[in-house]
C-alpha cells in the first residue's frame, strides 16, 4: 500500500513539476537585496554604556583611599566620643543580646568560605561565557 501512494506522490510531483517553469529572479535583484543589507547595517543601535562609569568608580576608588588614609595622616590622640554612647539605651540591644550567644562551628565557617569562594569562581567564569557569547 506504501508503494502504491508513493508511487502516485512521485507521479503528482513529475506532473507538477512539468506544468511549472523554472522562475529566474529579476535583473535587479542582488542590487535589491545588498540595498536591504546595508539599511540594516546601518541601523542606528544603542552602543555599550556601563551602569557606573569610570569618574565615577575613579570617585569612590579615591573616597575609599581617602577614608582609609585620613586616620594615618591626620589622626590626633584625643579621646572619641564613641565610649560616651551608652549601648544600651539603643532598641537593638536585646536583639543583639540574643544572636550574641550563637556559636558556628569550624566546619560551617568552611563550608560558608568555600560556598563564596564557589560562587565569585562560577560568576567570573558565567562573565566570560557571555561575554564571548553575546560579543559578534
Amino acid at each position: 500500500m506504501n508503494e502504491t501512494e508513493d508511487k502516485k506522490l512521485e507521479h503528482l510531483i513529475d506532473k507538477i513539476m512539468k506544468e511549472t517553469s523554472l522562475e529566474t529572479p529579476s535583473i535587479d535583484f542582488t542590487s535589491n537585496i545588498m540595498s536591504k543589507v546595508e539599511v540594516i547595517a546601518n541601523s542606528n543601535v544603542t552602543p555599550y554604556r556601563p551602569l557606573i562609569s569610570k569618574p565615577v568608580w575613579i570617585g569612590l576608588f579615591a573616597l575609599i583611599i581617602g577614608t582609609l588614609a585620613y586616620p594615618l595622616f591626620f589622626g590626633t590622640t584625643e579621646t572619641s566620643w564613641l565610649p560616651n554612647i551608652n549601648i544600651s539605651d539603643l532598641p537593638y540591644n536585646t536583639m543583639v543580646a540574643k544572636f550574641s550567644n550563637l556559636i558556628f562551628s569550624k566546619r560551617m565557617i568552611y563550608s560558608v568560605v568555600i560556598f563564596a569562594l564557589m560562587f565569585a569562581v562560577q560568576i567570573s567564569f558565567l562573565k566570560l561565557y557571555f561575554n564571548k557569547r553575546l560579543s559578534v
